[in-house]
């Protein structure tokens, strides 16, 4: 998912320097295709609109914006929050929180949040919580809830639970739990569980156990 121009980002990393005392906290902003650093009692302004500012230690806010990608910000402690944004991305932060957003990016954070985005991609994340979202894509985690989304692809992760999705697929995953889903995929995973979905097809897998749902034991050669 390309959000930004890497090209200009590139161009303006080392014309701005960070303000004495904010090293810990330095988050580094690609907005409109312009990399700048940003420390607390900073704000940015979009060409469209929109607002990038720090709140506090560690704490960046993003409103409204066209196309955002945040980097950093000193590690674990971090948080950021994008609202109302076309197109968000984080980077090596402790946490990121999306809600209402067109498309939603984020690597390597320990806890993300994304709520009501049309699309979601999150790799290399702990703790993954989504709602209603309609098209989402995850790669190497801890645990993941996801509930009432359209289309879930999840890949590698610890813990699953789905509930309410209306397609969804799961590979080599620990444990699968799954409620009120329509058609569920699940390969080379551990243990499946859950109830009350349409159709389960499981290949490669430990044990397989979703009461009221139809559940359809195939070979793994013949998942698409």
């Amino acid at each position: 998912m390309a959000l930004v121009d890497a090209k200009a980002a590139v161009a303006s990393t080392s014309t701005v320097a960070a303000a004495p005392g904010t090293a810990d906290h330095l988050f580094l902003v690609v907005l409109d295709g312009v990399e700048t650093p940003i420390h607390e009692g900073t704000t940015l302004y979009g060409s469209a609109g929109g607002t990038v500012t720090v709140t506090g230690p560690g704490q960046l806010s993003a409103d409204g914006l066209r196309s955002v990608l945040v980097r950093g910000g000193g590690g674990a402690g971090t948080a950021v929050r994008f609202t109302l944004c076309a197109d968000a991305a984080a980077e090596g932060v402790g946490a990121a929180s999306f809600d209402r957003c067109g498309a939603a990016r984020v690597e390597g954070a320990r806890e993300v949040s994304v709520s009501r985005c049309r699309a979601a991609e999150v790799e290399r994340a702990g703790r993954v919580t989504l709602d209603r979202c309609r098209d989402v894509r995850l790669r190497g985690g801890g645990a993941l809830h996801a509930a009432r989304c359209r289309r879930a692809d999840v890949e590698s992760f610890g813990g699953v639970r789905l509930a309410r999705c209306r397609a969804a697929r799961a590979d080599w995953c620990g444990t699968v739990e799954v409620e009120l889903c329509r058609a569920v995929d699940v390969t080379r995973c551990g243990a499946v569980t859950g109830e009350r979905c349409r159709v389960v097809n499981a290949a490669g897998c430990g044990s397989v156990d979703v009461a009221r749902a139809v559940i359809n034991l195939v070979e793994e050669e013949q998942q698409p």
